[in-house]
C-alpha cells in the first residue's frame, strides 16, 4: 500500500505541526508590518528562494531580493491556508499551503494603515480584494536555538488580479 503525502502528514507530532505552521504563519506578519530584519531572521543563512520574480541564494541575495520586492507589499495582507506538514527523511519540516494576498488599501494610502490603525478606513476602490494565489512549499531547519529557520522557499502556481497588484 502506497503511504502518500497524505498519510505521511498524519505521523508529524502534534508539536512538530503546530510549531511549523505557526512559524509560516508569523512570516505573514514580518511582511505586513514590513519588519525586515525579522523577515531575514526567520530565513537560514544559506537560504534557497524560488520565486516567479527570481531565485534567490543566501541571505544577503535574499535580502536584495525583499528590497525591491517591498513597493508591491503595500497594502496587501498575506493568509495562509490548508498547511500540509511532513517530516523529511533528513529531519526537516515541509509545510506547503496555499498563500492568498489581499489588497486591503491601495499601495498609495497604505500608510495609513500604520499611522490609523484603530480607524476603518474607506476606499473609492472596492477593497479589500483578493489580488494573488499561490502554493508554497517552505523547507524548515531547526537552529541550534531550536527555534526554525526556512531553508527553502518555493512559491508557484501563482495567480493574480494584475488590475488590484499595485
Amino acid at each position: 500500500m502506497d503511504d502518500g503525502p497524505i498519510l505521511k502528514s498524519t505521523q508529524v507530532a502534534a508539536q512538530i505541526r503546530s510549531d511549523a505552521i505557526d512559524f509560516v504563519n508569523r512570516i505573514n506578519f514580518y511582511f505586513d508590518r514590513w519588519e525586515l530584519a525579522k523577515l531575514l531572521n526567520a530565513f537560514a543563512d544559506d537560504v534557497v528562494v524560488d520565486h516567479p520574480l527570481g531565485r534567490s541564494v543566501g541571505k544577503h541575495e535574499l535580502e536584495h531580493f525583499l528590497q525591491a520586492y517591498e513597493p508591491i507589499t503595500l497594502g496587501v495582507r498575506r493568509h495562509n491556508c490548508n498547511h500540509v506538514v511532513d517530516v523529511l527523511d533528513s529531519g526537516d519540516v515541509q509545510v506547503t499551503y496555499y498563500i492568498l494576498l489581499i489588497r486591503v488599501a491601495p499601495s498609495s494610502e497604505a500608510n495609513a494603515l500604520k499611522s490609523a490603525p484603530m480607524e476603518i478606513m474607506e476606499f473609492d476602490q472596492h477593497f479589500p480584494k483578493l489580488i494573488s494565489y499561490a502554493m508554497v512549499t517552505d523547507t524548515l531547519v531547526r537552529l541550534p536555538s531550536g527555534h526554525f529557520a526556512v531553508k527553502h522557499k518555493r512559491v508557484e502556481n501563482v495567480s493574480e488580479d494584475k488590475v488590484h497588484h499595485f
